[in-house]
């Protein structure tokens, strides 16, 4: 079985490969400079706290200088969609396309094993090479997680244990398609929409919650930097907690201004206070491991049902 499986998905397999190499590449020509300025500035005397004169303007010109190549490395988070749409969509609907399945499910070999198989021999594949995806993501990203912390979207979708999770998740999805569909590219289209309206409903539905939040207070108009943690709310609130609007905060300021009062004084004299609530990056691999557990779970559920539904077709 190893052998067919390697036969018939030669193609994809070499593929995959190829554009893991193409990454890993531009990931080297990319991060030489990214890596240069960071030890050229001495940036990790400046972390995780500003502990020297000028720490903040040299953190924040790193930032401002490499913003783009950051804000680029966060289209990584399509290639775990690939193997649903190319290696897992096709597996069953391209077999009924062709009619080739009668033949495949009349051999000595039942179905459901057939099916098995193939899906654990490519799972495997496809584990393997999210992996070093995550890998070379990580190493890429370093100086950015030193600086900014890795917790929030930005980091977490592309880095650790979640990647070969949604590879994995991504694959059995499209077998799952395929088995409903029978044909392959609406099968594809499905995978496709299917895989990010899951990740995106986990990542703001159900990530923010995975332990509770915790909250810090600063007083007045400062907005209190959590530049590591993934700041989930930042609200200016009145002395009984109720949150102040826009409109409402601008009025005050502009009474504060015609008073000559200070606007810092002044809103501290009213009891607001400014509330983050936020995630810190000491929970990242905790919450690595929970979201890496409910994409392994959900595709679990995909491959089962698709056996169901292969073990209920004719042949």
């Amino acid at each position: 079985m190893a052998w067919v499986t390697w036969r018939q998905h030669r193609p994809q397999l070499l593929m995959t490969a190829g554009l893991l190499l193409l990454v890993a590449l531009a990931a080297l020509v990319t991060d030489l400079p990214v890596r240069a300025a960071y030890h050229r500035h001495a940036l990790s005397s400046c972390l995780p706290s500003a502990t020297r004169p000028g720490c903040e303007l040299i953190v924040s010109h790193f930032r401002s200088e490499f913003a783009s190549r950051a804000a680029v490395a966060r289209y990584l988070i399509v290639l775990p969609a690939l193997p649903g749409l190319f290696i897992g969509a096709p597996l069953l609907a391209r077999e009924f396309e062709h009619g080739t399945f009668r033949l495949a499910w009349t051999q000595s070999i039942p179905r459901y094993r057939w099916l098995l198989s193939k899906t654990f021999l490519l799972s495997l594949a496809t584990i393997a090479a999210a992996a070093l995806l995550a890998v070379v993501a990580m190493w890429w990203r370093q100086p950015f997680d030193n600086v900014n912390g890795r917790i929030s979207p930005a980091g977490f979708d592309v880095e650790g244990l979640v990647v070969p999770a949604y590879a994995f998740f991504a694959l059995a999805v499209g077998v799952l398609a395929g088995a409903l569909l029978r044909r392959t590219i609406p099968a594809m289209s499905l995978a496709a929409g299917a895989f990010f309206a899951v990740r995106l409903g986990v990542e703001k539905l159900l990530r923010p919650h995975y332990l509770g939040a915790l909250h810090r207070t600063a007083n007045g108009l400062t907005q209190g930097s959590r530049a590591r943690d993934w700041v989930l709310q930042n609200r200016l609130v009145d002395a009984v907690g109720h949150q102040i609007t826009t409109a409402r905060e601008d009025r005050a300021i502009v009474h504060a201004q015609h008073a000559t009062v200070d606007p810092q004084s002044y809103l501290l004299s009213l009891g607001w206070k400014r509330v983050i609530t936020y995630q810190p990056d000491s929970r990242f691999w905790t919450f690595q491991a929970i979201e890496m557990g409910i994409f392994v779970f959900l595709a679990l559920l995909a491959v089962a049902a698709a056996l169901v539904l292969v073990r209920r077709t004719p042949a």
